[in-house]
């Protein structure tokens, strides 16, 4: 640089690039958490016509199977993004606590097979899976779901801080260039 600073151009671009990549695989897992809530609306809904749904009472056996399976996707993506975590401080031990809530998420659903493992899966247990707007403290997975929303939103803010602070390396100033 003009003022005699020495930027290691390779390096900081490979910290950039590992940064953003990491914030950009926290974002999908986001996007696929907060996707649940969305799915959530269609609990005891059937497709009427092209613009609108129509009621369907106790017929959620699907849909609590697409969520699981969802869920699944999520730990599996947490796992990876687990070990990309090493490489940045105290980033680990946040993708750890959204692993850790995905899968309480995982072990009660699995636990609540009884009600939720078959096709007539009823309004009510559908919504304590998943809706964590009218059943927050739903005993069958809603509960752990607001719980890993708390800690991706968490993981994903963070992870957004340390892109940008990474990016702002390039403009500060590591070493100055040595005069002879």
């Amino acid at each position: 640089k003009a003022d005699g600073t020495v930027i290691d151009l390779a390096k900081v671009s490979k910290k950039i690039k590992d940064a953003v990549e990491f914030a950009a695989s926290v974002k999908e897992v986001h996007t696929l958490v907060k996707s649940i809530d969305v799915l959530a609306k269609g609990i005891g809904k059937k497709i009427k016509n092209a613009d609108e749904l129509d009621t369907v009472a106790d017929k959620n056996g699907t849909l609590v199977a697409a969520v699981f399976s969802l869920m699944l996707d999520i730990k599996t993506k947490l796992t990876k993004l687990e070990t990309g975590a090493e490489k940045f401080d105290g980033m680990k031990a946040k993708v750890a606590a959204a692993k850790s809530e995905c899968e309480k998420f995982i072990a009660t659903v699995k636990s609540k097979n009884t009600d939720l493992g078959k096709d007539g899966v009823t309004d009510i247990h559908a919504q304590e899976v998943m809706d964590i707007t009218s059943k927050p403290s739903g005993d069958k997975g809603a509960e752990a779901l607001v719980k890993l929303n708390t800690e991706i939103g968490k993981l994903l803010t963070a992870a957004n801080e340390l892109a940008e602070e990474t990016i702002k390396d390039l403009t500060t100033p590591p070493t100055k260039a040595a005069t002879t």
